[in-house]
């Protein structure tokens, strides 16, 4: 265990850290893998070495003193420095990155952009794991306690998360060819009220524009599934027509099998995020893999 000179641990300087950073006991001990009973008796032990309160607890709250802010920030600084220092050091005498990977994805951007990139970091990393156990595109169901990096299309709340935008999603009108010889395509937004939307759940409304007016359409569904591809294929089937990201439909559309129409008027593009910790220094692994997919995906999500 790492002591400095007056007999003070750098783990209970840590604790002190992780304690302001995430606002709870539990939080904490869950971001440094400790238990809660272990944690706390590092920050008395600290604490008991400065000579002086640095945390204010109650039952539901947890605050740091005005010294113990004073302490926080000046020391918060320094520990990122050394930890930075010591892992460049450590990853300068490893030419091979290695570790695990925790991934949350929407399930359509990781089927159509991400898997293949996956497939090929892993590839060139035989000593590096991934694991994407959580499919999801919401914006509360993520913390750096969970996850190493994190997907998301749509704007992010503020987090203790980095975010780098790598893309953009721009929804498209398609249907296919016999849905369209069958009940006439759609000159006007208003006109899509008439016909059978297949929607994307939560994306029941459709906003489009054509840079003059914006259009927002809520007419009822004839199919509402919480799966990108499942409503791709109601639409390749002629059910009706779907508001789709360009790159879930661009081989149908290659294909023959969909067809967009009023290319005039578009839904205004999302932003496609890769989200990773900030908090301290970076583990090589993590910083190849995010190097890897901000080249990768930067410029192939935009139609």
């Amino acid at each position: 265990m790492q002591r400095c000179k007056n007999g003070m641990k750098l783990d209970d300087l840590r604790t002190l850290i992780a304690i302001a950073q995430h606002g709870s006991f539990r939080a904490a001990a869950s971001a440094l893998d400790i238990p809660p009973a272990t944690l706390s008796r590092r920050l008395q032990r600290l604490e008991d070495t400065l000579g002086s309160q640095l945390v204010i607890r109650d039952s539901r709250n947890v605050s740091l003193t005005p010294l113990g802010v004073s302490y926080f920030e000046r020391c918060q600084p320094l520990l990122e420095e050394l930890e930075t220092a010591t892992t460049e050091l450590h990853d300068s005498s490893h030419t091979s990155p290695r570790g695990a990977l925790r991934i949350s994805a929407p399930v359509g951007l990781l089927t159509y952009q991400l898997m293949p990139l996956f497939n090929q970091f892993l590839a060139m990393h035989p000593d590096i794991t991934l694991s994407l156990t959580h499919l999801s595109n919401q914006h509360h169901d993520y913390s750096p306690e969970q996850y190493d990096v994190v997907f998301r299309v749509g704007q992010q709340p503020d987090s203790s998360f980095a975010a780098a935008k790598i893309g953009e999603s721009q929804r498209i009108l398609v249907a296919s060819p016999s849905y369209l010889a069958s009940h006439g395509t759609p000159q006007h937004p208003d006109d899509i009220n008439q016909h059978a939307r297949l929607a994307s759940v939560p994306e029941f409304e459709w906003a489009l524009t054509n840079e003059k007016e914006t259009v927002w359409l809520n007419s009822p569904v004839k199919m509402a599934i919480a799966d990108l591809n499942s409503i791709k294929q109601a639409a390749i089937n002629g059910l009706g027509i779907a508001c789709l990201p360009n790159y879930v439909v661009a081989d149908a559309i290659a294909s023959g099998t969909l067809t967009t129409m009023m290319d005039s008027w578009y839904s205004p593009p999302r932003p496609i995020y890769m989200l990773y910790q900030r908090l301290g220094y970076i583990p090589a692994h993590i910083r190849h893999f995010t190097d890897f997919m901000r080249d990768g995906l930067t410029g192939t999500t935009k139609a």
